[in-house]
C-alpha cells in the first residue's frame, strides 16, 4: 500500500493533542463518563479541564515540551491528566500502584498525579485527582505544538529483548485514533467501553483517542471490578476494543453473569496487542451477535499498521494493510518478499514513531522494520506468523509457532494453545506445546498422541504440557521464552 505522504496524517483531524482539545469546545458531543458514578464530562469541560492542567503547570514554572510523568488509573481524571500533560510536554504515564517512577534515560520535570500514589521525587507534583480542585482553564494555556514535537513516552513490553522507550509525535497518535475511529466507523451516537490501562499504547489510541475525535461517548471502567463491569454492561454500549486476554475474561463473565449482559448489544467488537485464536473469535461473534475486527499494532506503531474491513468478508488473522501505510514484507537481504512468502514486516507512514529514546531514528526513508514474520496472501491480506526470534529451526525448516498453534486448537479439547522452541542436539529445535484443556494434566499423554495424528509430520510437538493460564506480561502479551522452563526435565 503506498502513502501520498508517509509523515501527512489523516486529512479532516487535529494534528495535535492541543488541536483536538480545542476541537472537544465546540458542539461536538464527545463526553467522559467516569466509572458510571457521576455526570459526564462533556466536550467543552474536558476542553477546560485539560487547560486548567495546563495552566497549573505554566504556573510552577514547567516549560511546554518538558518530560512530565502522569500517573493514571481507570477514571475521568486519569484520562484528562494524560491528555493535559501530552498536549503540553511529553507524557510518561505511570499506573496508579507503580511503586516509583520509570527510570528511563530521561530527565522528569514534573508529575501530575491524577490518583493517590507514593510521594514523588520531582521538582513539581501536580495533584490533579479531583478536578474541582484544578478548575477549568483558558483554551490560551493549552500549547497548539507542531505535529512533529514528541507527546509521549512509552516502554517496550520487552518481548524482543531489553525494554525501550519509544518516542511518539504529536502527528503518530492523532494517526493512530483516526484510523481507528475510521476502521471502526466511530461517529458522535457511538458510546465506547475503554477497559484497557491508560498507561499502555492500546488504552490511550483506542481508548481515549480515538472516541474523542469521533465525537462519541467513552465509559471507563477498571475491568478488574465487576460491580463496574455489570454497570457498564447496561450502558448500551456500541463498541470496544481489547487484547485477547480480555476478551476472554468478557467470555468468562458471560458465562458466569448472564443477566449482565442482556443489555450488551455492541455493533463491533475489535481486538489487538496480540493474535486472537480463531476458536476465540468465534465465540465472540456468537455470543456477542457482533463482528469482531482484528487489527496488527505495534508499541512502534500506534493504532495500528493492518486492519480488517467492517462490513468486508473478513478470515481470522488475516489483515489488509490500512489505508495511507505502507506494509513490506522483506528477506534478509532487505528485499521485498513476493505473496505467499515469509518476510520480516517493515512499516512507514504517519504512525510510526519518531525512534527509541537514545537510539536513532527510525531507519532510511521513515521505515520502521519490526521484528515480526508475516506473509502476504494473493489479496494483499497479511498473515503475522509471530516474532523472528520465535521461530522455530527444526531439520533445516523455519517454523513459525502460530502455525502449530492453529493446528493444534482444532483439537475439540484443546481451548487455546502456546507454543515454544526447545533446543534438541543435532535437530536444531524441538517443537513443545502448552494447552489449556478441560480434560486436565492426566490427559497430557493422550492429548499429545491425538495431535501427533492430527498435525503434519513437520509440526509434529515433542512434548505437551496442560496448564491453568499461560505466563504473561503486565501487558496480557506472551513472551514465549517463559514457557521453556514449563518443559525442562
Amino acid at each position: 500500500m503506498t502513502a501520498v505522504d508517509p509523515q501527512a496524517p489523516p486529512a479532516g483531524h487535529p494534528e495535535s493533542l492541543g488541536g483536538l482539545v480545542r476541537s472537544l469546545a465546540g458542539p461536538e458531543s464527545a463526553a467522559l463518563i467516569d466509572d458510571l458514578a457521576g455526570d459526564p464530562v462533556e466536550g467543552a469541560k474536558i476542553a477546560g479541564r485539560v487547560a486548567g492542567i495546563c495552566a497549573g503547570l505554566r504556573s510552577a514554572g514547567v516549560e511546554p515540551g518538558a518530560t512530565i510523568a502522569v500517573r493514571v488509573g481507570h477514571d475521568a481524571p486519569s484520562a484528562l491528566a494524560l491528555l493535559a500533560t501530552m498536549a503540553y510536554g511529553v507524557a510518561v504515564p505511570v499506573a496508579a500502584d507503580a511503586p516509583e517512577l520509570p527510570a528511563g534515560p530521561f530527565d522528569l520535570r514534573a508529575v501530575v498525579s491524577a490518583v493517590p500514589g507514593p510521594a514523588e521525587a520531582a521538582p513539581v507534583t501536580l495533584d490533579v485527582s479531583d478536578p474541582e480542585t484544578t478548575g477549568p482553564g483558558d483554551l490560551d494555556e493549552v500549547p497548539c505544538r507542531w505535529a512533529g514535537d514528541p507527546a509521549l513516552l512509552l516502554g517496550t513490553s520487552g518481548t524482543t529483548g531489553d525494554p525501550k522507550w519509544v518516542r511518539l509525535a504529536q502527528r503518530n497518535l492523532m494517526a493512530a485514533g483516526a484510523f481507528i475511529a475510521g476502521s471502526l466507523g466511530l461517529t458522535p451516537g457511538d458510546r465506547g467501553l475503554s477497559m484497557m490501562p491508560l498507561h499502555h499504547g492500546h488504552g490511550i489510541t483506542a481508548g481515549l483517542i480515538a472516541p474523542l475525535l469521533s465525537g462519541g461517548e467513552l465509559v471507563i471502567i477498571d475491568s478488574s471490578d465487576l460491580a463496574f463491569l455489570e454497570e457498564a454492561l447496561r450502558c448500551e454500549i456500541t463498541w470496544y476494543s481489547a487484547a485477547p486476554t480480555m476478551h476472554a475474561s468478557m467470555l468468562v463473565a458471560k458465562r458466569s453473569w448472564p443477566s449482565w449482559f442482556s443489555s450488551f448489544r455492541p455493533r463491533v467488537i475489535r481486538s489487538t496487542s496480540d493474535a486472537l485464536p480463531a476458536r476465540e473469535r468465534a465465540r465472540l461473534e456468537a455470543e456477542f451477535s457482533a463482528p469482531v475486527i482484528e487489527a496488527y499494532a505495534l508499541t512502534e506503531v500506534p493504532g495500528h499498521a493492518c486492519t480488517q474491513v467492517l462490513g468486508a468478508v473478513n478470515e481470522p488473522g488475516r489483515m489488509p494493510p490500512q489505508a495511507g501505510i505502507e506494509v513490506e514484507t522483506i528477506d534478509p537481504d532487505g528485499v521485498p518478499t513476493a505473496p505467499g512468502v515469509p518476510g520480516r514486516v517493515r512499516v512507514r507512514g504517519p504512525n510510526v514513531m519518531l525512534g527509541y529514546v537514545g537510539g536513532d531514528p527510525v531507519g532510511p526513508g521513515g521505515w520502521y522494520l519490526t521484528s515480526d514474520l508475516a506473509v502476504f496472501g494473493p489479496d494483499g491480506r497479511l498473515t503475522v506468523l509471530g516474532r523472528d526470534s520465535d521461530a522455530i529451526r527444526r531439520g533445516g525448516e523455519t517454523i513459525a509457532p502460530s502455525t502449530v498453534e492453529s493446528w493444534v486448537e482444532r483439537h475439540p479439547d484443546i481451548e487455546r494453545a502456546r507454543v515454544c522452541g526447545i533446543p534438541q542436539e543435532g535437530f536444531g529445535e524441538q517443537i513443545c506445546v502448552a494447552v489449556i484443556s478441560p480434560r486436565g494434566a492426566d490427559a497430557a499423554g493422550e492429548l499429545l498422541r491425538d495431535l501427533r495424528l492430527m498435525l503434519p509430520t513437520a509440526m509434529y510437538p515433542s512434548k505437551l504440557r496442560v496448564v491453568s493460564a499461560f505466563p504473561e506480561s503486565t501487558q496480557g502479551k506472551l513472551r514465549r521464552s517463559d514457557l521453556r522452563p514449563l518443559f525442562e526435565e
